[in-house]
């Protein structure tokens, strides 16, 4: 069970209600963050975990099916990053409970807007990137909050920690 912790922008564009129960996540990477990432004329989602910053970035599509589409595209980015597939199953069985809430952390809203940023570049830098590629690229940018540590790295010992 987690929350994903959605922008006002984005609650907006989804319409679904959100949850306003404060719950403790059972997931190792926590809560993920939430936000429309728009380059040019691309229009994405950048969902982020609270706990490792790592970013998973999906195409907007239809907005009814992002969530879903976070989990497969978390599931292949976990798998690049060399995770076993008993740990990556563990935390994704965890994340199929999940609820729609608000932001909570003005720490994890300015990290998720570095990040944006980051994205924003590669993209920019290299428009055939695919959604995989940005989310291995970000999750390899060191991160003031996590005392310049990666992502990957962050995220790796979690899930390890949690379900190994």
């Amino acid at each position: 069970m987690y929350t994903v912790r959605c922008t006002r922008r984005l609650l907006r564009r989804m319409g679904t209600d959100i949850s306003h129960e404060d719950l403790v996540p059972t997931t190792a990477l926590g809560d993920w963050y939430a936000n429309q990432l728009n380059v040019g004329s691309i229009r994405l989602v950048h969902f982020m975990s609270d706990r490792s910053l790592l970013s998973v970035i999906v195409p907007f599509k239809t907005i009814k099916t992002v969530t879903e589409r976070h989990l497969v595209a978390l599931r292949d980015l976990l798998e690049a990053l060399g995770l076993d597939p008993s740990v990556i199953d563990a935390e994704l069985n965890e994340m199929h409970s999940y609820r729609i809430g608000k932001t909570q952390s003005r720490s994890a809203l300015g990290s998720m807007r570095d990040l944006a940023l980051n994205a924003w570049w590669i993209i920019e830098s290299n428009p055939q990137a695919s959604m995989l590629e940005i989310g291995y690229q970000l999750a390899e940018v060191p991160c003031g909050p996590l005392g310049m540590a990666y992502p990957r790295e962050v995220a790796t010992a979690l899930l390890v920690e949690r379900h190994d």
